[in-house]
């Protein structure tokens, strides 16, 4: 027996299969780690924008951290950075005066706008492995594994 059947063989259970998914999103997560610095973004910070964008350009840190499945200090600190370069900033909530938003600005929408083509085409490559049915049936079963997996998650940190 080789490796490669060994490992195929231990894919089939269920450890092997958790293992396979998360070598996956490590592959890919390092791929567009790698991808985006040619474009002098960070991955973490492409996270933000695109939480963001998607959600009309406004949201507490909380939500962000939330969203992006990351410690709301490491959050924090990134949203600094992008506060000094201009491309977001801070502004009191106008639903509780001790929250605050970060909002995109002119320049974020500027950059959001620069980072979508080069987003999309990622995304492409990134997928070009697979024909659409693939993508698709991988999405549902994406999907699926979330939404058993966030009410467990939710329950046990006590949110």
């Amino acid at each position: 027996m080789t490796v490669s059947e060994g490992s195929r063989r231990a894919d089939k259970t269920p450890l092997g299969t958790l293992l396979s998914i998360m070598m996956s999103y490590e592959v890919l997560a390092r791929y567009l780690e790698v991808q985006l610095k040619r474009h002098d973004v960070s991955l973490i910070r492409f996270n933000i924008m695109s939480t963001l964008f998607k959600n009309g350009g406004e949201m507490t840190p909380s939500e962000i951290a939330e969203n992006v499945f990351r410690e709301k200090n490491s959050v924090t600190a990134v949203i600094n950075t992008m506060e000094r370069q201009g491309v977001v900033r801070r502004e009191p909530s106008s639903e509780d005066r001790r929250s605050v938003k970060v909002v995109i600005t002119e320049k974020g929408w500027k950059e959001a706008n620069r980072l979508n083509p080069i987003a999309q085409e990622l995304s492409r490559e990134a997928l070009s492995c697979m024909d659409r049915g693939q993508v698709e049936d991988l999405v549902g079963m994406m999907r699926t594994l979330r939404e058993s997996l966030m009410p467990k998650i939710t329950k046990n940190s006590g949110k």
